[in-house]
């Protein structure tokens, strides 16, 4: 798996992009002021059901990144492209949330810990089924927004699409970065 801290190397327009590439071709197109994505459809984005993200803007973004659907390779199964569309389209509910905060320096745990996201919540993300995920994420990019606090989002990316031991991986990352960066604090105040 990938490392998503840094800038991934940038594939042509036409390959099919790995998932930390795709994630900063989505914040490029959704910026609010030099992004392609229209005020409107950044406003749908925002709007998504992740159950059922039928909006139009959400297919706007997946062929603009050449990734409408799953990579063949790994699976076709009807039940599989249901849950790739249903993840991007709450990772891409999440990112209009955050238009223009997508940072790959700034690893999620830490943009967290540095906008003030109480553990107990930190802690319910990262115990989170994929019934209550949904839920947490729209909350924490919400705040994230408020908070005017840039993040990677490509971190959010690779807990939404890693399962089994990667995504037991993905999460101790985030938690790491979330626990050093609150360390930090309490020193820095002391």
């Amino acid at each position: 798996m990938p490392e998503p801290a840094a800038p991934p190397t940038e594939s042509s327009e036409t390959e099919r992009p790995n998932l930390a590439t795709a994630v900063g071709r989505a914040a490029r197109m959704m910026h609010p002021d030099d992004g392609s994505l229209p005020n409107g459809d950044r406003a749908a984005l925002r709007r998504v059901n992740p159950e059922a993200p039928v909006t139009p803007a959400l297919w706007k973004v997946l062929h603009g990144l050449n990734i409408p659907e799953p990579d063949p390779q790994y699976s076709t199964s009807e039940a599989a492209v249901a849950q790739y569309e249903r993840n991007w389209g709450l990772l891409l509910m999440g990112m209009a949330h955050c238009a223009g905060l997508h940072d790959y320096d700034v690893p999620l745990g830490k943009a967290l810990a540095l906008a003030g996201w109480s553990e107990l919540r930190f802690t319910r993300i990262m115990e989170a089924d994929d019934e209550t995920l949904p839920k947490l994420l729209r909350r924490m990019a919400q705040y994230l927004a408020s908070k005017d606090q840039a993040a990677n989002w490509a971190d959010v990316a690779f807990l939404l699409f890693t399962r089994g031991d990667g995504g037991h991986k993905v999460r101790l990352r985030i938690a790491r970065a979330y626990y050093s960066t609150l360390y930090q604090q309490e020193q820095d105040d002391s």
